[in-house]
């Protein structure tokens, strides 16, 4: 049964115990069949390891079959032509165009701002260089809402970051085209290989490579639980950006907050899908209760109303005693999106170490970031945020140690080395130490 209004908790543990609850149970019941492809009905994980090892066995004759049935229509066109990405900026307005190439030269900038360069010490003899991987697949959901901006918000941090083959996977029915604008963002973003696939056929075909679908040395991107379940079990194969959670966001909020936007933001998150979470942190009850009612009111106008009532029933308001404890919380919580929406508390972004991005004041809305800011709206949910970051050029850029140690260098350290060497029992690793002194120092 879903709640219908945000749910208000007056404690950090009691807060926190929610949304662990939220968080450990989403997916726990989901059993399949690929709609009858199998014989029974698999959990999550033995659904995705039985398609991981059917895509290496058999490949894109499986890929296939199980595409068509679990659309229930037969799935064919598999690869957009070069022909039909070229034909997609035909197909739209010139206003479009701008937008899309305005946004790609935001993101870009952003982006270059990120970047880590080579370095070298040359008095301690050591440094690293900075590659790009080399390869990168990015899955891009299907769904209700064609995902523009998140073929936008994955290539183009690669392509900066200087990844050479790009490709893109995306789910369509049958012989069905994606969307139009799909295409033309990829084409402008200078993406050659556009694939069908969806789900955890997608990242499966990526990651071991079938007759019509490269494989890639990365993937990248967002999905459903099936699609973060495949990223999860072909690491190491492959490597991945992250393992996401459905979206959410946290707003720290108080009585001088503009109520109209603080109620906006937690709705747009909350459109996004029945499992998405909005939460609020503030230290006024009485802001809290007037957030709600806001929100019944202007509920009844929206016309996503039956996904966005679901969504906010899993959401929560924490209403605590002081700011110690809203810093606290917040970081704790390690939210995907965290916006600081009152003018008063903007101070306290220093203070948190734990988030996806962080909003500051009430023109910094989140939705700006979704679209056209700069920074990638692929980001960590589900609290790993408390050890990884949001996608960025930096995803995609290998460091690799160089060490280039002269002969005085080498005479300041090269003791301590074989040292350390007899210490462990390594008998060779000492004598490649002892074997250089002799040469150089003729000891």
């Amino acid at each position: 049964m879903w709640r219908k209004d945000l749910k208000i908790i007056k404690d950090i543990k009691l807060s926190l115990d929610y949304i662990n609850s939220l968080r450990e149970n989403t997916y726990s019941n989901i059993k399949t069949s690929g709609n009858d492809y199998f014989e029974k009905q698999y959990s999550v994980e033995e659904y995705v390891k039985k398609i991981i090892e059917l895509t290496k066995s058999k490949g894109d004759d499986f890929l296939f079959e199980l595409s068509s049935k679990v659309d229930g229509e037969k799935f064919d066109n598999l690869r957009i032509s070069s022909k039909e990405l070229k034909k997609s900026i035909d197909k739209i307005s010139k206003e479009e165009r701008i937008l899309i190439e305005n946004t790609i030269d935001r993101i870009e900038a952003f982006q270059k701002k990120t970047l880590i360069k080579n370095w070298f010490d040359e008095k301690s003899g050591y440094g690293e260089y900075v590659k790009p991987v080399d390869s990168v697949g990015c899955y891009i959901p299907g769904g209700t809402a064609p995902l523009i901006s998140t073929v936008l918000m994955t290539v183009i941090p690669a392509k900066v970051a200087g990844v050479k083959n790009i490709s893109i996977s995306s789910p369509t029915i049958g012989s069905n085209l994606p969307n139009n604008m799909l295409l033309a963002a990829a084409y402008l973003c200078g993406v050659e290989k556009f694939y069908t696939y969806g789900g955890p056929q997608a990242i499966a075909s990526l990651a071991f490579g079938t007759k019509n679908v490269s494989k890639v040395d990365m993937i990248c991107g967002p999905g459903n639980i099936f699609v973060m379940t495949a990223k999860k079990l072909v690491y190491g194969e492959v490597g991945v950006d992250g393992i996401f959670g459905p979206t959410e966001t946290l707003i720290i909020a108080d009585s001088s907050s503009n109520i109209d936007y603080v109620v906006g933001d937690l709705m747009a998150q909350a459109e996004h899908d029945v499992l998405a979470l909005p939460m609020m942190i503030t230290d006024d009850l009485e802001f809290a209760n007037k957030v709600i009612s806001f929100y019944k009111n202007k509920l009844e106008k929206m016309e996503r109303k039956n996904i966005i009532e679901k969504s906010m029933g899993r959401g929560f308001i924490s209403v605590l005693r002081n700011e110690k404890e809203i810093i606290e919380l917040a970081n704790q919580l390690a939210s995907e999106h965290l916006s600081i929406a009152s003018e008063k508390k903007v101070q306290i972004a220093e203070k948190i170490n734990s988030a996806g991005s962080i909003f500051l004041g009430e023109i910094s809305s989140e939705v700006l970031a979704d679209y056209v800011a700069g920074p990638s709206h692929v980001m960590p949910t589900n609290g790993s945020a408390r050890y990884s970051s949001s996608l960025s050029s930096r995803t995609f850029q290998k460091t690799i140690p160089v060490l280039a140690i002269d002969k005085d260098r080498f005479k300041e350290i090269c003791n301590d080395a074989e040292k350390l060497a007899k210490l462990e029992s390594l008998q060779a690793h000492s004598e490649a130490i002892s074997v250089r002194k002799k040469n150089y120092f003729m000891e």
